[in-house]
C-alpha cells in the first residue's frame, strides 16, 4: 500500500527510499536540483548567493546531492512566468526531468506566485515522483515528498501557501501602481550625469535634483539653449532641412550640445 506524501515544516526528515529506519548504506543520496530565481537583479535581500547557500544547506541536511545541477533565472518574475516557462528551470522540468529526484528552492515565492502555478507544479511532481524542498519559510523548512501518494491535508497546506504567495504578489502590484501614480505628480527627479540639451540641473527643496529649461545666455556660446531649440523647431516647420539648419548654426558659432556642456556645465 502506498504511503502518504511526506510533509514536514521546520524539521529535517530522511528523504530516502527503503523506509525511515533503513541503514545508511542502503540509502543512496537523492539527486537534487537547486533552483534560483530573482526578479530584480539589484535586490540584495534575495541575492542569488543567499538563495544558493540556503539551498545547499538544506540539501546537505537532507542528504540530497546537488552536484553541479542548478537552474538560475535572473531578472525573471514569478508573477509573469510559470516555473515551466523560465529559461533554465523550464528546461530542467520538461527536458531533463530524469536527471534529478528533488527540486530545492530557497522560499515558496522563489517557485510560484499563484495558486494555478502551484497546482501545475504539484501535478508535475506527482506525475514524475519528485520531492520539492523549500529551504526556508515562516514555519521553517518545508519538505514535500511526491514519490508516494498525496493526501488531502497536504493539498490543503499547499493551497494555503499558494494563496498567500498570490495575495502577496497582488499586494506588490498594487503598491507599485500606487507609487508610480504618486511619482507622476511629483517634480521630475534627475539622477545626475549630463542633462539633455536645453535643460539645466536645479536642486529641489526636499533634496535631490530636477531639470529646468536652460534659458541662460553664456558668453561665447551664442543664444540660450532654449532659444536655439525654439529656432530649430520654427525653421523645421518652415520647411528647412536639417542639414541647412546645422550649417546656419555652425556659421553663427552656436556650439553643439556636447561642446556647450563641456564649456558651461558641471554635473552636481
Amino acid at each position: 500500500m502506498a504511503t502518504n506524501a511526506q510533509v514536514s515544516a521546520g524539521q529535517s526528515p530522511t528523504p530516502f527510499m527503503g523506509g525511515m529506519n533503513a541503514p545508511d548504506t542502503f540509502r543512496p543520496a537523492l539527486r537534487g536540483l537547486s533552483a534560483v530565481r530573482l526578479s530584480v537583479l539589484t535586490d540584495e535581500t534575495t541575492s542569488p548567493e543567499r538563495q544558493r547557500a540556503a539551498n545547499e544547506e538544506a540539501a546537505a541536511s537532507l542528504g540530497i546531492d546537488l552536484g553541479d545541477r542548478e537552474a538560475v533565472d535572473l531578472g525573471v518574475s514569478a508573477s509573469k512566468t510559470t516555473p515551466f516557462e523560465r529559461p533554465e528551470l523550464g528546461a530542467w522540468l520538461t527536458q531533463r526531468v530524469d536527471e534529478f529526484d528533488a527540486l530545492v528552492f530557497w522560499r515558496f515565492d522563489r517557485a510560484i506566485r499563484s495558486m494555478a502555478d502551484m497546482n501545475a507544479l504539484v501535478e508535475w511532481a506527482r506525475t514524475n515522483r519528485k520531492m520539492i524542498v523549500f529551504a526556508e519559510g515562516p514555519g521553517g523548512r518545508l519538505v514535500l515528498d511526491f514519490r508516494n501518494s498525496v493526501d488531502l491535508i497536504t493539498q490543503l497546506i499547499l493551497q494555503i501557501f499558494a494563496f498567500a504567495a498570490e495575495f502577496e504578489a497582488q499586494s506588490i502590484r498594487e503598491r507599485v501602481t500606487g507609487a508610480q501614480a504618486a511619482m507622476r505628480l511629483m517634480p521630475l527627479r534627475w539622477r545626475g550625469s549630463r542633462p539633455p540639451y536645453g535643460y539645466m540641473p536645479a536642486e529641489l527643496e526636499g533634496g535631490g535634483w530636477t531639470l529646468t529649461p536652460d534659458t541662460e545666455t553664456v558668453e561665447g556660446c551664442g543664444p540660450a539653449p532654449v532659444t536655439v531649440i525654439e529656432q530649430i523647431v520654427k525653421e523645421l516647420h518652415d520647411g528647412k532641412t536639417v542639414s541647412a539648419i546645422a550649417e546656419k548654426l555652425n556659421a553663427e558659432g552656436v556650439p553643439s550640445p556636447r561642446d556647450y556642456w563641456a564649456h558651461h556645465h558641471e554635473a552636481p
